[in-house]
């Protein structure tokens, strides 16, 4: 890594994270709980893990973990008795967790500790190198990936190793159509493959969640589309216009 020569001391980019002057003085991005950092000052390189933690002012150290994020991208816990060497290492941030449990799990590849149960997809993104068009995964070994929103909590404690994994964003499938309830047009996306009962169920929450039996109909035709059959089967195209109508009761 370059350094740069001001007034007689080696230093890093402003945004590098660490400054290495001839005082000795090492400064580092302290986080507490998240990725929510503030600039933390050392007096040596080659601090333990206690001392960073008092250094950021926090008590009853002994409930608290601490976590150095690498370049790399991997993650070490600092223990509290460990010397941790910044330079060695190159770490330039670390998180504090008040807890006595890490939470592991895999980012593209590298290791993930947390001190969190849950993590927002936000933070996963915070902490990944995405390519432009690229969004994260949950890897789901010998089933389909599952997209990660930013809006997403993930819960790290479920049993087996969370591995995230960065990938395309995905192709919507399927198409449009417009679905009317009592005079509200709502857009709703389906798939030739499954079928009007599924349609009629996606759309409930669109309207509130109307209870009872409902039906899809056709209002050129004024058919009721059969549920059982699939969009594709009905002959729904792109765009078409469908009427969402409780289900009339026949009488006695």
């Amino acid at each position: 890594m370059d350094y740069e020569q001001t007034n007689g001391a080696a230093q890093l980019g402003p945004d590098d994270g660490i400054e290495i002057s001839r005082s000795e003085a090492y400064r580092l991005l302290f986080g507490e709980n998240g990725l929510n950092f503030r600039p933390l000052v050392l007096p040596d390189p080659v601090p333990v893990g206690r001392q960073i933690l008092e250094i950021a002012g926090i008590r009853a150290v002994e409930n608290w973990a601490l976590i150095a994020l690498l370049p790399t991208g991997a993650m070490e816990d600092v223990r509290l008795g460990e010397a941790y060497d910044l330079r060695g290492h190159g770490a330039e941030r670390v998180i504090a967790f008040m807890t006595d449990t890490l939470f592991r799990g895999f980012l593209q590849g590298q290791d993930m500790l947390w001190g969190r149960k849950d993590i927002r997809g936000e933070e996963l993104y915070a902490l990944a190198e995405l390519d432009p068009g690229e969004i994260l995964y949950i890897d789901v070994l010998g089933g389909t990936d599952v997209p990660v929103a930013r809006e997403d909590i993930i819960d790290l404690s479920a049993p087996g190793v969370e591995r995230f994994i960065a990938g395309p964003v995905p192709v919507p499938q399927g198409f449009e159509v417009l679905i009317n309830y009592n005079g509200v047009v709502r857009p709703l996306r389906v798939r030739p493959q499954e079928t009007i009962a599924a349609v009629i169920e996606a759309a409930r929450p669109l309207f509130g969640n109307p209870g009872g039996g409902l039906v899809l109909v056709d209002p050129g035709s004024g058919r009721i589309l059969e549920p059982g059959h699939t969009v594709a089967q009905e002959g729904v195209q792109p765009g078409a216009h469908l009427q969402l109508r409780p289900r009339a009761v026949q009488g006695g």
